[in-house]
């Protein structure tokens, strides 16, 4: 009876070990050359006459639409994105100063290699401000696929190597795995006083985007694609 009593002590310590984890995250992060970019551009009009400001807006709104779509950019791909009328005030709060008018166009530039040209003819058209430009990929699955890959490569290392520090060794594959998060674009620039969100960047890879244009005063740079997972795993 007492060895039976000995034996269900060291059965239950054996499991009891052999359910001991250790829970890891992995990040990974790889950088793209963009091939679209979102420009977001604005128009604004100051008059006396409300009137006068609606169709000077107009008039400029359709002059940088018009410039766009001469520079190669799709109709389909020209969006007007934020509309507003509104009154300034003198400093006493009471007599009208003048009336302004506010539009946002925002243009898809599938020729990434014009973007400066489009900006510049944009704002020769009427534009009076730049709110931004995003850089995007179209592949962007294939590249969060890739980066998500490398996250889980980073975590298994890591539980690995935390398990080999502390005298222990991981058992087997991972018993349990979620996505964390992902993250991709680069951007400059914000409209009409309404920030943007940045992004955190982990562990680096990178890819060759290519050098700049000679004649180019903008560079595209990179875009950051990002993912996290978290892992768990059985240790003895």
């Amino acid at each position: 009876m007492k060895t039976a009593f000995l034996f269900t002590i060291l059965t239950f310590a054996c499991a009891a070990r052999a359910d001991e984890t250790i829970h890891v995250t992995g990040d990974a992060e790889i950088k793209v050359a963009p091939d679209q970019v979102i420009i977001s551009l604005g128009v604004e009009v100051h008059s006396k006459v409300l009137a006068e400001a609606r169709r000077e807006n107009d008039k400029r709104v359709r002059a940088v639409r018009a410039a766009g779509a001469h520079l190669g950019v799709e109709e389909k791909d020209i969006q007007t994105d934020f509309i507003q009328l509104g009154m300034e005030y003198e400093n006493d709060g009471v007599t009208p100063r003048y009336y302004y008018t506010r539009k946002s166009i925002v243009l898809t530039l599938r020729d990434v290699a014009r973007m400066e040209e489009v900006i510049a003819a944009a704002v020769d058209a009427g534009a009076t401000h730049i709110h931004g430009v995003e850089f995007e990929t179209t592949k962007l699955r294939e590249h969060r696929d890739r980066a998500r890959a490398l996250a889980v490569q980073a975590a298994a290392e890591k539980a690995r190597d935390m398990a080999a520090a502390a005298g222990l060794k991981v058992i087997g594959g991972p018993v349990s795995i979620s996505s964390a998060s992902y993250g991709s674009r680069s951007w400059y620039g914000n409209g009409w006083n309404i920030p943007r969100g940045m992004m955190a960047q982990n562990v680096f890879m990178e890819a060759n985007s290519g050098p700049a244009p000679a004649a180019a005063t903008i560079a595209l740079g990179r875009i950051s694609v990002t993912a996290a997972v978290s892992m768990q795993f059985r240790i003895q």
